[in-house]
């Protein structure tokens, strides 16, 4: 099964960290799991992903409106002024 899915120093191709990436987790061919554990050249190319062809999983997020960042910063200036006027009566007794 590996022959195609090592190359002839003993690394992943292309098809053999297809082969694991498109597996389910802890379900992919264990001699090639095995080599991906051992080998940091093969750990690197998996973890960079472009050579795999795999889909970015991090899908952008919309900005929060502008209400829901002046509603926050709002309230966080509301809170160092209690924070100070509570100083400043503490420290006046």
């Amino acid at each position: 099964m590996a022959g195609n899915l090592l190359d002839a120093q003993g690394h992943l191709t292309e098809a053999g960290l297809t082969a694991l990436a498109s597996a389910p987790l802890g379900r992919g061919p264990k001699e090639l799991a095995a080599h991906l554990a051992s080998c940091t050249r093969c750990q690197e190319r998996m973890l960079a992903g472009a050579s795999v062809g795999l889909p970015a999983r991090r899908e952008r997020r919309e900005p929060p409106p502008p209400w829901r960042i002046w509603v926050v910063l709002g309230a966080a200036v509301l809170l160092l002024l209690s924070i100070l006027m509570t100083i400043r009566r503490m420290l006046s007794v």
